[in-house]
């Protein structure tokens, strides 16, 4: 069978973006400087000329007008500023940065001068990668990539991947420096899949840290580890309270009904230390406590059940 998949080495048609200097093809353009002012309507190699003086390029930016407006600037600013990528610049390290496009909400990744989003992350392996990489706030290159791999601080793009060179250097590239944040591994759904040892070492890296996002993310660490340390505690709880209900409540009825019930006592359980430690965190009290509420009051129910014995 052949193989239809894309070789990204041979020579194909790509996407060269706008139009810029000997590209236009319009014979006359309409021209705005570099600092917004309207130059009227130039003979295009006059425009050209302009923009070289200026150590800049002329750039259509509005082809379907008649004649086509050009705007002269940097091309390399002009693809910077395409991307629309927005910067927290009160965070002095790895940050989550967000841009809109089509409704959708992505998230990069900001490391250094470089750029990263995925979609989803399995273990060391992402999926749906797209790579920025910048230099003095210009474009040097951009990679599309259906996987790639995590391997300490570098990842590993896949053999076909997508590369888009601005910087006339077209050889592959493989890996890239990039330290990806814990936030971004593990979301808050997944922490209470990972290990007791690893949530503590986590809890250790956010333990200083004074950025909301970051104490937000070490409460669900809090709760994750509670819930795992406390977890021997809270069946001993369980099962003393369901022992009352059986010398009580439910001591006429049969072995089927009793170990539903308890199923069902259990479920319940969880659903409400959930709702509770999602209050504490929400109103950012103690997370300790919010764990440890459920467990109290089904004491208290126990107590007062093993008086009536």
């Amino acid at each position: 069978m052949v193989d239809q998949r894309k070789n990204y080495f041979q020579r194909r048609n790509r996407d060269r973006g706008p139009k810029t200097n000997n590209r236009i093809n319009s014979p006359e353009v309409q021209v705005i400087s570099s600092n917004g002012e309207n130059l009227g309507i130039l003979n295009t190699n006059e425009a050209i000329s302009i923009a070289k003086e200026k150590g800049l390029d002329l750039i259509e930016i509005s082809p379907n007008a008649r004649p086509p407006v050009c705007k002269i600037m940097d091309m390399g600013k002009f693809k910077y500023d395409q991307q629309k990528i927005y910067l927290n610049s009160k965070a002095n390290k790895s940050i989550l940065i967000e841009r809109n496009t089509s409704h959708n909400e992505i998230k990069w990744i900001k490391y250094n001068e470089s750029f990263l989003s995925f979609e989803n992350i399995i273990d060391d392996e992402l999926y749906k990668v797209r790579f920025i990489k910048t230099k003095n706030k210009q474009i040097e290159h951009y990679i599309k990539s259906d996987t790639a791999t995590i391997n300490k601080d570098k990842i590993f793009f896949d053999v076909n991947s997508q590369i888009k060179s601005f910087n006339g250097n077209e050889k592959f590239i493989d890996s890239e420096i990039f330290e990806i944040p814990i936030q971004s591994k593990i979301s808050f759904k997944n922490i209470d899949h990972i290990k007791l040892r690893d949530i503590q070492g986590y809890r250790k890296v956010f333990s200083n840290s004074s950025l909301k996002k970051d104490i937000l993310y070490k409460k669900h660490l809090d709760k994750a580890f509670y819930k795992k340390v406390l977890l021997p505690f809270s069946i001993l709880v369980l099962v003393i309270y369901f022992g009352s209900l059986i010398f009580t409540s439910l001591r006429d009825s049969t072995l089927g009904g009793r170990i539903v019930v308890a199923v069902i006592g259990a479920f319940i359980y969880k659903l409400i230390q959930d709702l509770s430690i999602g209050v504490f965190i929400s109103y950012g009290l103690p997370v300790l406590i919010g764990v440890l509420i459920p467990s109290i009051i089904l004491i208290a129910f126990s107590i007062f059940s093993y008086k009536k014995i």
